[in-house]
């Protein structure tokens, strides 16, 4: 069968080939900038109060983008978490494997906690982009909205791996107090990234003007402090 191409891009020319290098060069350069807008912009006002026209006037890239390049703002919104979550679950999954099944139960919990959490105090030191990340993560938490809820398959699979240990650690414990459990966690170490929780706010002389401390060590170490003790001693009631 003979076989024809589109005009617009003939096999040889070595004009045509720069422009359409220059084509993709673009292409990748408008991708990023709508996901980094796009981010910035759920994480602090939420996916549904932010319009495609306020996404591509902060990218600074044609409205016609987001559905050329991600199919609409629900693609766009889908591959915004995909493309951390990767990175997280990947973290997650190394830092697991490395856990010594030989360890004493308590160290093992401990472990297995670092392992789940710890890439999150990581990234969050790398960029202003894995913070926003880190502060979109729990809008997702709170809402059943069928498009956050749809990002759900990237970090079940892997919760469920992590629980199945702590299960392994802690066999006495039901799955419902494991979930239950596992949820107390997840609302202490997002909490600590999160901008609406502000522990300052509570002090006579916080400044609501002040420049965010992105500098979350000192607060990720009370809030595993926090996570180990309180649940440590709930599982051993549940013994």
């Amino acid at each position: 069968m003979e076989r024809t191409f589109h005009a617009a891009y003939p096999l040889h020319g070595t004009g045509n080939s720069r422009q359409n290098t220059a084509m993709n060069q673009r292409t990748i350069i408008n991708r990023k900038a709508l996901l980094d807008a796009s981010e910035a912009l759920f994480s602090l006002h939420g996916y549904y109060s932010v319009s495609v026209r306020q996404i591509t006037r902060q990218a600074g890239v044609r409205m016609a983008e987001v559905t050329d390049l991600f199919g609409g703002k629900e693609n766009l919104f889908y591959e915004v978490i995909q493309r951390r979550a990767a990175v997280i679950n990947a973290m997650r999954c190394e830092g697991l494997e490395q856990v010594d099944e030989n360890l004493p139960p308590d160290e093992q919990f401990r472990a297995v906690i670092g392992a789940f959490f710890d890439p999150l105090l990581i990234k969050s030191s790398e960029s202003e982009g894995w913070r926003n990340y880190l502060k979109l993560v729990p809008q997702m938490m709170r809402q059943k909205t069928p498009v956050l809820s749809m990002v759900a398959s990237f970090y079940n699979p892997i919760s469920q791996l992590f629980l199945a240990r702590i299960k392994q650690i802690y066999p006495d414990v039901s799955p419902a107090q494991l979930s239950h459990h596992w949820h107390f966690c997840l609302a202490t170490y997002f909490s600590v990234f999160s901008d609406d929780f502000r522990v300052d706010a509570l002090y006579p002389n916080y400044d609501a003007n002040e420049e965010l401390n992105t500098d979350f060590a000192e607060a990720y170490s009370q809030a595993t402090a926090f996570v180990f003790s309180g649940i440590r001693s709930i599982l051993v009631q549940d013994k």
